[in-house]
């Protein structure tokens, strides 16, 4: 008797993240600018949907050789965490300027202004995936340690 609601409870908690909001996916008709937007924008507001959702995103977005560097997203999740990129968790607002952009490769500014009104700049590089299942896809690279805004390029 008590089988048939716990079991409807699973499938129910099983579902609920994923109609709550699906992570979005490289995908080559996607803009550089736009990936940065859609990683800025998560880590805005990084515990919605779920906690680290944000965070989430903006792994999924991580081009192959950055994760190679980083390693598997709990790796990830705590450099974010860590002192260098923690001011982009829960940020209050943030510009990107492009710097360089090819055909391969791109090279924004961004910059970040905290919730307690600190201030930083980034270097946040792309390229496009050569092969495997994104081919074709704009991928972070790498990002910058901050810098004072004042020093941005």
């Amino acid at each position: 008797m008590l089988k048939l609601p716990l079991t409807l409870l699973v499938l129910f908690l099983l579902v609920l993240p994923a109609t709550a909001q699906e992570l979005l996916k490289p995908d080559p008709s996607i803009r550089p600018e736009r990936v940065i937007e859609i990683q800025l924008q998560a880590l805005q507001q990084n515990d919605k949907p779920l906690p680290d959702f944000g965070i989430a995103q903006t792994w999924t977005f991580a081009h192959p050789s950055n994760k190679s560097m980083t390693g598997p997203l709990e790796r990830f999740a705590a450099m974010i965490k860590g002192p260098n990129y923690q001011m982009m968790i829960n940020h209050r607002e943030h510009t990107v300027k492009s710097v360089v952009l090819t055909e391969n490769y791109a090279l924004f500014d961004v910059s970040i202004t905290t919730e307690s009104e600190l201030r930083a700049s980034f270097k946040w590089e792309m390229s496009k995936v050569k092969s495997g299942a994104y081919q074709g896809s704009w991928m972070t690279t790498a990002v910058s340690p901050p810098m004072q805004a004042k020093d941005a390029i």
